[in-house]
């Protein structure tokens, strides 16, 4: 069958099957009452431009484990680059998907509102980017966006969720230019970091132990509030 949409990785303690990962397309979302429990709360996974790797994998298993059931769209719809591959990720990503895919994750978030009370997105670098795209989206429940350097290009977006950037402080661009541009924007709280873009995955040369738990303590509570 033909079916348009993304790839999606589903990760669910409420799988009926017992399977781990299982793929549906985007627009099969609405099908998924039959195969799944009675979660209330869901979670959005955007990967980097290296796609559905092995951190994304363990990032989909945290929230699982968390009480999530975990939808993860795999946005270059192919297995992922290697971390010496950057290069020709990110070129990959920018001919091939773009940021304009957060359309497709706007659309996903509406569809996962008819059966889920709580809808997160949480996104990581070119993720985080498309992540605070969708800020404006009042249905979605919260969003975390994790260093996304691009996020520069679309100071002009006002939260209607509520919204938490993390941000490296030795990252490759103005992180305190972009920091004061964003700070008194409704609904927003941002969080600076002291370690390098990409501190949360622990296979990357930038991981930070002690910065990656901080963030993961403060998103975890931001989740926690939005549900109260």
């Amino acid at each position: 069958m033909e079916c348009s949409g993304l790839p999606i990785i589903l990760l669910s303690s409420h799988y009926q099957d017992n399977v781990k990962y299982k793929l549906f397309i985007q627009w099969e979302v609405k099908e998924l009452d039959r195969k799944l429990g009675k979660n209330n709360q869901a979670i959005i996974v955007l990967h980097e431009i290296y796609g559905v790797n092995q951190f994304v994998k363990e990032q989909c298993q945290y929230f699982r484990d968390s009480g999530y059931d975990v939808f993860c769209p795999n946005m270059i719809d192919k297995l992922p680059f290697l971390y010496e591959e950057s290069i020709e990720a990110y070129d990959f990503f920018t001919k091939n998907v773009g940021f304009e895919v957060y359309k497709e994750i706007i659309g996903l978030v509406n569809q996962l509102k008819d059966k889920y009370d709580y809808v997160f997105i949480i996104g990581f670098s070119v993720g985080a980017t498309i992540a605070w795209r969708c800020c404006e989206n009042s249905l979605c429940s919260g969003i975390v966006a994790c260093y996304g350097s691009r996020i520069r290009d679309y100071t002009d977006l006002s939260p209607n969720c509520p919204t938490l950037l993390l941000f490296a402080k030795e990252d490759s661009f103005d992180v305190h230019a972009l920091v004061c541009q964003l700070q008194d924007k409704q609904h927003l709280s941002i969080i600076e970091f002291d370690a390098e873009h990409g501190f949360l995955d622990v296979h990357s040369k930038h991981f930070n132990i002690q910065q990656s738990k901080r963030a993961e303590e403060s998103f975890t509570l931001f989740m926690n509030e939005c549900t109260k």
